[in-house]
């Protein structure tokens, strides 16, 4: 089974949108983790993944330690992978030599260029964390840890989504994931987040394709070193895969031994907010009365409770932005695919169906969580039926309708001199 630790609900940053709500100082204790560790293969997997989350795990970097040890006990010699997200803003050069030891795989948040970084993601009393994120992140590429980059797109930052991309890829970051802002307003941005996926999309395939000029031209052992620069939402969809989640059972233990489904779903892990009702268990109740709760997430059903929940409060049903995103995030998919197989950039002067919805002319209030994973989401499922609905009904009384819009998007020709494309460098 694989499961995550939400190790402290402590952070050193105040993100506008962050899902986690208040910061507060409760941390897991060792009883609660040793409890936790023991699930990793109660259900007779034979192999596991343990994860950290937070708040910001390495402020509990004593802790993270002692369950990397601890798991590795219970393992014995099975096999047994490490995931870490991380902020990076606080991340040390012990931290780093920890990761590369361990071979824990970090997924770095981080929005993008300066600007769009700063909009959302500051530090607790407004100054910037940019520097601090990229320092940490670039530690971690120097170091050969090959970390992941983590970006949410708001309306306010969509303008420099391929800028960010790009710049991260230039930074030596191979893989770019993208969550959406799923419970903001994007009547009046989203034609502006198409344009910039499709010349995201667009780069990717220029890239793709330049490095198989390069392998064409280098021994394999060569060849295998070259960087993989992918965009997690197109290149998942493009090699047919169901999105980002795990296969095996996964659980996420809280600070105080609550069980959740997924993450986002932990929020601040009281019992008198939202995410009490959502809770599948705790973990005094037994590993053996657990693992039957506990299913494979997003994996099987090609839909995503926890982006469901983010954008609607009901994690059995999706709303109408993540399934605008999915949409797109399909279309172009299929485009980076085809360039691919053809080795040519002939797909970017497709159709995008991918449209908004009507506008809408009012708004629930809605309270809680706000942004969507961007994984098994904007890999292509429909949210439809989704894991949550546990009697094996739909909550959605609908399935959601595909909608269309005129309108052809055309990726810009490559610069002169070649399919190449200068390097975007930060706004400073």
């Amino acid at each position: 089974m694989d499961v995550t630790l939400v190790l402290t609900h402590r952070c050193n940053l105040a993100c506008t949108y962050c899902y986690a709500g208040d910061h507060h100082a409760a941390e897991m204790d060792d009883a609660t983790m040793d409890r936790a560790l023991d699930l990793l293969f109660a259900d007779g997997a034979d192999r596991a993944q343990l994860s950290f989350f937070g708040g910001e795990p390495f402020l509990a970097f004593a802790a993270m330690r002692r369950a990397v040890a601890g798991a590795r006990e219970r393992a014995a010699g099975r096999p047994l992978s490490f995931r870490c997200t991380t902020n990076g803003a606080a991340l040390t050069a012990e931290h780093v030599a920890f990761i590369v030891e361990n071979g824990v795989h970090v997924t770095v948040s981080i929005d993008g260029v300066r600007e769009a970084h700063d909009l959302n993601r500051r530090r607790a009393g407004g100054q910037s964390s940019f520097d601090a994120v990229e320092r940490g992140l670039r530690a971690l590429v120097v170091a050969g840890a090959r970390p992941e980059a983590m970006m949410v797109i708001a309306p306010a930052t969509a303008r420099w989504v391929n800028d960010s991309v790009a710049w991260l890829w230039d930074a030596g970051v191979e893989r770019v994931r993208a969550n959406l802002l799923l419970r903001a307003d994007w009547d009046d941005h989203r034609e502006v987040l198409r344009r910039e996926l499709v010349a995201v999309g667009r780069e990717l395939l220029l890239r793709r394709l330049d490095l198989r000029r390069q392998v064409r031209d280098l021994p394999a052992r060569a060849a295998e070193a070259l960087p993989i620069v992918e965009f997690e939402p197109f290149v998942a969809r493009a090699a047919g895969s169901g999105g980002g989640c795990a296969t095996r059972r996964q659980v996420v233990v809280g600070t105080s031994g609550n069980l959740y489904p997924c993450a986002p779903m932990v929020g601040e892990d009281r019992d008198g907010g939202p995410e009490a009702a959502l809770r599948i268990g705790h973990v005094s109740d037994g590993a053996a009365a657990i693992a039957p709760r506990c299913d494979d997430g997003c994996a099987s059903g090609g839909s995503c409770a926890c982006a469901a929940y983010l954008e609607t409060g009901d994690p059995t049903c999706g709303g109408e932005n993540g399934l605008w995103f999915a949409r797109l995030c399909r279309e172009i998919g299929a485009a980076v695919a085809a360039g691919l197989a053809a080795e040519t950039l002939a797909p970017f002067a497709l159709r995008v169906v991918a449209p908004p919805p009507p506008r809408r002319a009012s708004k629930k209030a809605l309270v809680g969580a706000v942004i969507g994973a961007g994984f098994a989401l904007a890999a292509g499922g429909e949210l439809v039926t989704l894991r949550l609905a546990r009697d094996g009904k739909p909550a959605c009384p609908v399935r959601p309708v595909e909608l269309q819009v005129d309108g052809e998007l055309r990726a810009p020709p490559p610069p002169p001199g070649g399919l190449a494309a200068p390097p975007v460098k930060p706004r400073r």
